[in-house]
């Protein structure tokens, strides 16, 4: 009997804490998940993202030089670091001050303490904003477009990674499609291109590499990684 009650409450913690705590819930699966990578991987590696950031939007790395750039939802592994000709080289993230018990404090760029939906930078402060696998994270998708669009300059970039069309989940709880977020960034960016490329069992980057475009990026329904460059106008 005892046993029966205790995986009964066992079972209804979780549904409970969801419902009362949800960005608290939520966060704590997050920063669990960097943990047992760390465990796993022994330090959280970041020599991959140049790649990203430059080669994959046909970017140079001189683009970047004395420039002020922002990564939203950056993660503990120092996306960032690649970037040592940036004049400024922000990193935010609502777990930043746990990342840096696991070792994000040695990492060469400023890591902000904040969710996505109040960005403490001010207006038009950044040259280029970053959101790579972190836009279907976000509590509040229009409050972290308004804050995008706020803090980009105009003539700015804003350059973004995300998962479209799969089902919201505890961590990932917005279904998203180009359309609807071409949408959401306008008048205020012109989308420059997009792709969208097959999921695969690789994860996000390694999808990408593998580089199996859908060729109806705008109108699919299929679950993919959607890549997109846009640039911020200048006011009339």
């Amino acid at each position: 009997m005892a046993y029966k009650i205790t995986r009964l409450i066992k079972r209804a913690v979780p549904r409970i804490a969801v419902k009362m705590f949800p960005v608290r819930w939520k966060e704590h699966h997050e920063l669990l998940y960097w943990k047992e990578r760390k465990e796993a991987e022994g330090s959280l590696s970041n020599g991959y993202y140049a790649h990203f950031y430059t080669k994959h939007f046909d970017i140079d790395d001189f683009f970047y030089s004395n420039k002020t750039i922002l990564d939203i939802g950056c993660g503990p592994r120092g996306s960032l670091e690649w970037a040592t000709m940036a004049k400024r080289r922000f990193g935010l993230d609502p777990l930043a001050k746990e990342y840096l018990k696991l070792g994000a404090n040695y990492h060469n760029m400023e890591y902000l303490d904040s969710p996505a939906e109040s960005i403490p930078l001010m207006d038009a402060e950044c040259d280029v904003v970053f959101s790579f696998n972190s836009l279907d994270h976000v509590r509040d998708i229009g409050s972290t477009v308004e804050e995008i669009k706020r803090i980009t300059k105009p003539g700015g970039l804003f350059l973004l990674l995300v998962e479209i069309n799969h089902e919201p989940t505890f961590c990932e709880p917005h279904k998203l499609s180009p359309n609807t977020l071409i949408q959401s960034l306008e008048p205020e960016f012109i989308c420059e291109g997009v792709e969208v490329y097959r999921r695969t069992n690789r994860g996000m980057y390694g999808s990408i590499r593998a580089g199996e475009s859908i060729s109806n990026p705008m109108d699919t329904n299929e679950v993919g990684y959607m890549s997109a460059r846009f640039s911020r106008i200048f006011p009339n």
